[in-house]
């Protein structure tokens, strides 16, 4: 399962890039109040481009050892359980899969701050979340013969 970006969809506007960019203006909200260095927020860097299907089939053809056996868009699951918000939902996967990396960088005490922190930031913008881009594809490659 790959997470990627509808073909035709700018990079700026894919939900993975706008989940990073928010937490970067978390960060800088607290580099302003003090409670975290500027100098760490501006060395911490999180390299991540979502591909389109489209360019991981372009990559996988130019890499030249796979082939596509199959690839298919994974449904997205609506909300159904009430007691929890998007924002909430959004905070508590980013600190699931960033928490780590972000102990690592500051320490272990901005972590309940900065996600709730984050999880404000997603509510008062929630539009924005829900007009993001995104897409889970299923690709199954297989090793071409040498």
């Amino acid at each position: 399962m790959i997470p990627g970006r509808p073909d035709g969809t700018p990079h700026s506007h894919s939900q993975a890039n706008m989940t990073l960019q928010f937490l970067g203006l978390c960060l800088m909200d607290m580099a302003r109040k003090g409670d975290v260095s500027e100098e760490k927020v501006d060395s911490f860097n999180i390299p991540m481009y979502t591909m389109s299907p489209q360019e991981l089939k372009a990559a996988v053809e130019r890499n030249g050892c796979f082939s596509i056996e199959i690839m298919s868009d994974l449904p997205h699951h609506q909300l159904v359980d009430d007691t929890i918000s998007l924002s909430q939902l959004l905070a508590s996967h980013l600190r699931a899969g960033m928490e780590g990396i972000v102990k690592q960088q500051f320490g272990e005490e901005i972590i309940d701050e900065l996600f709730d922190l984050y999880r404000n930031k997603c509510e008062e913008h929630a539009s924005i979340f829900k007009s993001g881009k995104s897409c889970n594809f299923l690709v199954v490659l297989r090793r071409t013969a040498d």
